[in-house]
């Protein structure tokens, strides 16, 4: 079915006449206005977002100025920088992402909540809408598995990484210099990688690894059961949502990190000493993971948070997506150089999982660099330590490009809408509206 994909730009001005030829540019305040709030769209709405004519012919890009493209993590947003971005240290005149010199693009995931299409839309399918299964026998009443009737459609990061393939045809963007994220935006930096060798110069996953192991799959798997056992579900499960967030939270952090800021004789905020002990009390960690599950509950979507715990679990490079894979699948078709980076203490993808695709992609003669990124804080490291990121990133940038061109193709047609975060900073919001796939 078509589906919306949103993205946020920022690059050289002369990349403006290009943009609103592509896009229909919205005012700045209508950034503002959809940071991090859920995007709830009626079957209407998304006729008419559909139905949008293009203004003017469409212009190409300016081939001498590089593309960066950044994949947000599970719960984030387009944003990749400017003022709140989950990348803002490292984004900006001067730094390692330079808008100056590079055109840098973020696109939603597809299933998110944040302006792509995803099951806080009216119309998304149901996992029973899936036809490459049969229909799933009725539960009997008390069975405690899943009700598929309650379940949003499966998304995979494939599905995901198509989207934003057809979001880069719809801007006429040919070729990326470097493709770079971590956590789930990892696997879908590999996922792109994979699906369109010829279009990738550079890589750079961060805490990523070529499939889900059992460890990702059984943590999302009881946080999962605590959303779906909240008896507020589909509608508002509220607490669900937060229990879920702080089991999650717990494995994106680590030891060494929980114990220097939330360690039990810490000093609340605003406070100079520690509280004396009371069995009433909340001890930090878990004052922390209340604020944090409160904090999700807040911004996001239960139904979108089912759908991407799933396309983590589904992540696997070795499995072909639907359709022909025309000879050997996965790591065996990436073409680009790549930079895999793992964090130290990330206790969620062991770093061992980057160091062993660093040396399978050397084994097929590809460009490939090892790099670990030291965190006491775990998984969370590379949105936490911004000296050593913007190190790895001019890092990546700096890595020899591959001279495959891309293979000729039809590409499907495309309408678009862009919101422009700043007119000072020169910083978009993008959303376009790729053709059925």
């Amino acid at each position: 079915m078509s589906h919306v994909s949103r993205g946020w730009w920022w690059g050289p001005e002369q990349d403006l006449p290009w943009l609103r030829s592509r896009a229909h540019v919205l005012p700045p305040e209508a950034m503002r206005d959809n940071t991090l709030r859920v995007v709830r769209r009626t079957k209407e709405e998304l006729r008419q977002l559909a139905g949008s004519p293009r203004r003017e012919p469409p212009v190409s890009p300016d081939a001498t100025v590089p593309t960066v493209l950044l994949v947000h993590a599970l719960t984030g947003d387009m944003r990749a920088g400017g003022e709140g971005g989950w990348w803002e240290p490292v984004i900006g005149p001067g730094r390692a992402l330079d808008p100056q010199r590079v055109r840098l693009l973020c696109f939603n995931n597809l299933g998110s909540c944040y302006g792509s299409s995803g099951p806080a839309d009216e119309g998304f399918p149901q996992r029973v809408d899936d036809r490459h299964f049969e229909p799933p026998a009725p539960l009997p009443r008390g069975d405690l598995r899943l009700n598929e009737h309650l379940l949003p459609a499966t998304v995979t990061p494939w599905d995901q990484a198509r989207a934003i393939l057809q979001a880069l045809d719809a801007l006429g963007l040919e070729r990326i210099s470097l493709v770079a994220g971590g956590s789930l935006g990892g696997m879908i930096v590999l996922c792109l990688a994979v699906l369109a060798p010829e279009r990738f110069e550079r890589i750079c996953p961060i805490a990523a690894a070529e499939e889900a192991s059992p460890w990702v799959v059984g943590w999302n798997h009881v946080a999962r059961q605590a959303l779906l056992l909240d008896p507020e579900y589909p509608e508002t499960p509220a607490r669900g949502l937060e229990l879920a967030r702080q089991l999650a939270m717990l494995t994106y952090r680590a030891e060494p990190g929980l114990q220097s800021r939330h360690g039990r004789n810490q000093p609340r905020p605003g406070e100079v000493e520690a509280p004396g002990w009371s069995s009433r009390a909340l001890y930090p960690i878990q004052s922390y993971l209340e604020y944090q599950g409160a904090k999700l509950r807040a911004r996001f979507d239960a139904r979108t948070y089912l759908a991407l715990l799933g396309a983590m679990d589904h992540h696997d490079l070795a499995r072909a997506p639907e359709g022909g894979t025309g000879g050997a699948w996965g790591v065996a078709r990436i073409r680009a150089s790549a930079l895999c980076v793992g964090i130290d203490n990330d206790q969620l993808f062991y770093p061992e999982h980057m160091e062993r695709l660093t040396e399978r992609l050397r084994a097929l003669g590809r460009h490939a660099e090892y790099a670990g990124l030291s965190s006491a804080h775990g998984h969370d490291g590379f949105l936490i330590e911004w000296g050593p990121l913007e190190g790895l990133l001019r890092r990546a940038l700096a890595l020899p490009g591959t001279s495959t061109a891309r293979d000729s193709r039809s590409t499907p047609e495309t309408a678009e809408e862009v919101c422009p975060a700043s007119l000072h900073s020169a910083a978009y919001a993008l959303s376009t509206r790729p053709a059925p796939c």
